[in-house]
């Protein structure tokens, strides 16, 4: 006799399918996890709100890509998100990974919000809620080392697209500020002997040193003691990659870096009340950037799916182009996110600023102040 099923029960005549958004990225902590946590809390807020009348389920993939895996795992992260169903993707947060998917989203039309720093990711449906940026990275980091007096500077260039690409801007702002660069040391991602790089450096007798990459030859622990090594302390500024301090503190020791976490910003200290309320603990390796920036990408989708005019691909494109003046968790007081038609890079104002880590702990460094006569 065959197995009966029971009939698959129908939905009342009001209820709604939920809308589906996607999660792709390996930083996403997995369902249940921290940064899941976070995003949730802010789609859990805009129901409790009326923000949002209809219910969300949050598609996760957590693909393994640049620089430990390969970009294809990304796009195809992206095209299984499309085929669940999603009408909104975040991820592909490092820049390659987002340059690799930029052309897959434009072609499937399904709106993807990235943390990328790279000029390079573009298109109709490529948005960006910039955790860096290539350029203003290299803005903030020269205006900083022009401010403390420093001369000549010693430059560690990591060789990947990102560090080819902060070159590049870091040496056209330091030449605008009439700051010379003084040594140049480029070294792969994984280098034989990086004492004897930063040797080289050191014996330059330049006045600071400057690290332009990824950021992995500091968050894995091998840049403090080839520093050591070697007996060299000097001043010393890196890009945003300086918020991989999430793995460690202790690694970043002595390092000024671009950051995203400012104490000043009203929305700080309520948002990590209000997870702290909800889940007994205050957010992941608390303080900071990455929630704030977690925080803001759930907002910023929850926006984008209140303002859409249908739930399409096409529809929360529309919708993410008519966000205007959003308060910002990330970044200074005067930072807000919008974005609109030909504009998708949403972080508006004062968004990058400096940290520091000083006795494992990090610190407020201050916000970017433009160097008088240099425009």
């Amino acid at each position: 006799m065959a197995e009966q099923t029971q009939p698959k029960q129908r939905r009342a005549r009001n209820e709604f399918e939920p809308v589906k958004v996607g999660w792709l990225g390996a930083c996403l902590d997995g369902e249940g996890g921290g940064y899941d946590r976070i995003h949730r809390m802010a789609f859990d807020e805009a129901l409790e709100q009326g923000t949002l009348t209809r219910q969300v389920e949050h598609v996760i993939h957590v693909e393994d890509g640049l620089p430990n895996g390969s970009a294809k795992n990304a796009v195809d992260g992206y095209r299984w998100l499309v085929d669940q169903g999603c009408v909104i993707i975040a991820g592909a947060y490092s820049s390659d990974n987002a340059i690799a998917v930029a052309p897959v989203a434009n072609e499937l039309k399904v709106p993807i919000v990235s943390w990328c720093g790279t000029e390079r990711y573009s298109g109709e449906y490529c948005f960006r809620l910039g955790n860096g940026d290539c350029g203003g990275d290299a803005a903030l980091m020269a205006g900083w080392l022009k401010r403390k007096g420093h001369k000549r500077i010693a430059v560690l260039n990591e060789v990947s697209p990102n560090g080819e690409e902060y070159f590049r801007f870091f040496r056209q702002e330091c030449r605008r500020l009439g700051i010379g660069v003084g040594a140049v040391e480029t070294v792969p991602q994984q280098p034989k002997d990086l004492a004897e790089n930063l040797l080289n450096l050191k014996q330059s007798n330049c006045d600071a040193l400057a690290y332009m990459g990824y950021g992995m030859l500091v968050a894995q622990g091998l840049m403090r003691p080839a520093l050591e090594k070697i007996g060299w302390d000097p001043p010393r500024i890196m890009t945003t990659a300086f918020m991989f301090y999430l793995v460690g503190f202790e690694h970043f020791e002595g390092w000024v870096g671009i950051d995203q976490l400012c104490p000043d910003n009203a929305l700080v200290e309520p948002f990590r009340a209000e997870f702290h309320k909800r889940h007994g603990a205050n957010p992941p390796m608390w303080p900071n950037a990455i929630p704030v920036l977690a925080y803001d990408t759930a907002r910023v989708m929850v926006e984008a799916l209140h303002r859409a005019p249908i739930l399409t691909g096409p529809g929360l494109k529309d919708g993410l182009e008519r966000i205007r003046f959003m308060p910002s968790a990330t970044g200074g007081p005067r930072t807000h996110i919008a974005a609109a038609p030909g504009d998708h890079n949403m972080f508006k104002g004062d968004w990058l600023l400096y940290g520091r880590v000083r006795d494992a702990k990090l610190e407020f460094e201050g916000l970017y102040e433009p160097v008088p006569g240099t425009f």
